[in-house]
Order: structure tokens, then sequence, then C-alpha cells
């Protein structure tokens, strides 16, 4: 695709997140999230790999589904008195933006689709495409037994549908699924929050598919091309344990925060399932971190062997550190 292309599908893909994010209309959301899958479907069609032009069929079939019926649901809203109060309505929109996100139960395309994608492209997938169905659903959602069970059922799908995967984007699909469900939790409880666990989130789902797009990893086994690189070795491993939500790395602040908002309501049941499924999910980031220290390092051929900056390690390192050290001394005072 040519870079001009590229840029005007970006762009309306930048237009149509902040049209949903700034509508007061349930029909604008929609239109946005339509010009939003009319933008992501071209930057993933590739005429020189059949297997991605499958996957972009699936997604655009996924979606038009769930925007079919979110429509639906809007024009009950419009000739049916009162529907959007129901809470029927609204879990039933949730539900749709569940299956724009692939969440389980409607996840069984989400980790396919990523296995066929380019890095770049996985990361958009992570984390910009699901903005716009996360602000619809933190509109809607409410704390009540739908709710929790939905929650639940992401966060122990996505920790051991990951567990026996050996590719790294299938790895991150099903973390993926595990960190929504502690997005949903914070948008129930506060309806805000999730907005602070969602920035954390971009930014590790950003480091990490940089890296793996720069050594071009794509299974576990080729991890073993960082084991002559300190640098680079130490970062992956603080990365992988920063996900897993370990202290006192980045990713541990956004779930100590939304384990306190569970504790101040009282969902003691929710919050052992999802520390469990935290733990859980630790395994198969500890698995990628440590196959670079079990196997021997050499070359192969499907490495890039391009030069990266060596700041970019660094930097990487000392924000995933020092970063939630700083948010915690402001937060005190």
């Amino acid at each position: 695709m040519k870079t001009s292309s590229k840029t005007l599908f970006m762009m309306m893909l930048i237009i149509s997140t902040i049209l949903v994010i700034s509508s007061s209309s349930w029909l604008n959301m929609w239109i946005g999230l339509e010009i939003n899958l009319m933008a992501f479907i071209p930057l993933m069609s590739s005429p020189k790999n059949i297997f991605l032009s499958q996957s972009t069929m699936m997604y655009f079939l996924i979606q038009s589904m769930s925007s079919m019926m979110f429509i639906t649901f809007i024009l009950m809203n419009k000739y049916i008195f009162l529907w959007m109060s129901s809470d029927l309505s609204k879990i039933m929109i949730m539900l749709t933006m569940m299956m724009k996100m692939g969440m389980p139960p409607f996840h069984m395309w989400f980790p396919e689709i990523m296995n066929k994608m380019s890095w770049p492209l996985c990361m958009m997938l992570m984390t910009w495409q699901k903005l716009a169905p996360m602000y619809i659903v933190s509109m809607t959602i409410n704390m009540n037994k739908v709710t929790i069970t939905v929650i639940c059922i992401s966060a122990i799908m996505g920790a051991i549908g990951g567990i026996n995967q050996t590719s790294t984007r299938k790895i991150m699909a099903y973390s993926s699924m595990n960190h929504m469900s502690w997005m949903f939790s914070c948008a129930a409880m506060f309806k805000k929050s999730w907005i602070m666990y969602m920035t954390m989130y971009i930014m590790l789902m950003m480091i990490i598919s940089t890296m793996m797009y720069t050594y071009n990893i794509m299974f576990i086994n080729q991890m073993n091309t960082l084991a002559n690189k300190n640098m680079e070795k130490m970062n992956v491993i603080f990365l992988m344990l920063s996900v897993g939500g370990l202290p006192p790395f980045l990713g541990f602040l956004p779930k100590w925060i939304t384990i306190q908002y569970m504790i101040s309501s009282k969902e003691f049941l929710m919050m052992v399932v999802m520390m469990m499924t935290a733990l859980i999910t630790l395994v198969y980031y500890l698995r990628v971190s440590f196959t670079m220290n079990l196997i021997m390092s050499h070359s192969q051929k499907w490495m890039n062997h391009t030069s990266t900056s060596k700041s970019l390690p660094t930097f990487m390192m000392t924000m995933n550190l020092f970063l939630p050290m700083f948010i915690l001394v402001m937060n005190f005072h």
C-alpha cells in the first residue's frame, strides 16, 4: 500500500474514534464505528498474503454482525419507549461491544486473526481498535451478576487460553482478553477509571509490539536470538513481568488500583478470581522471558539484522521501572 493511502486510512481511524468518544448520539457512535471498520480493513488486506486476506474477511464479517446488532438496539430505542434505560438493553449493547473487541465468549476469531497479522497491525488491534467499543461499554456497564460473570469468564479464558501457545502473537491476544476483564471491572465500579488502565495497557503493548517487530519474533523459540544481548534480554524480562502485573513495574500499578476499587465495592469473589487468573497469566509471560536464558543463541535467516538504537531498550526499561514510582509519589502529594 502506498504511503499516502496508508496515511489517509490512519487519519480516518483517528477521526472515527474521536467521533465515537465525542458523540452524544447513539447513531453517531454507530457511524463512527463503521468508519473505523472501513478504514482498518484496507490496512489489513494484503494481496501477497492469502491467509491475511482470509483473516480480513473474517474480521469484516464479525465486525459487521456486531454493528448490525448495535444499530438494531439503537432502532429499538427509537420505537420502544425507555428501551435504553432498561438493564437488558445495556447488557445487549455490552455484549455487542464484547464481540467487536474479541472478548469471551466471542473470542475465537481474535487469536486466529492476530496470528496472521504483522506486529504493527497486532498493536493497533490490541490497543486503538478497542478504544471506541470500550468507551461505549463504559457508558452502559453496571455492576450486576451478568457483568461479574462476563468479567470472570474473560479473565479465566484469557489466562487459560495462552498457557499452551507457542506463537507470541496468540499469547498477546489471550493476554489482551485478560487485561480487558480488568478494564471492564474498572468501568463497572468507577466509570472513568478504565482510562487510566487503558493508558498503561497501550504503553506496554506499544513497547512489546515494537520490540517483537524489531527482532521479527513470531514464536517463543525465536526469543533465543536475544540471549547474547544483555540489555534487550533484561528489558524483555522486565516487560513480561510488567504485563503480568508484578511489582514494582508499570503493569502492577493499574491492577493495584483496580483491586482497591474492588475492595471498596466489596466485590471480593471477583477480586479473588481476577488475582488468581493474573497469577496464571504470569506463567506464560515467564515462559516467554525464560526461553532466551535456557537456549543457546545463534543467528537465524529470519532475523532482522538492521541495527537498532542502543537508547531504545534503556528508555523502555527506565519508563517501566520509574514511571510507576513517579505516579505514586505524585499521587501521595
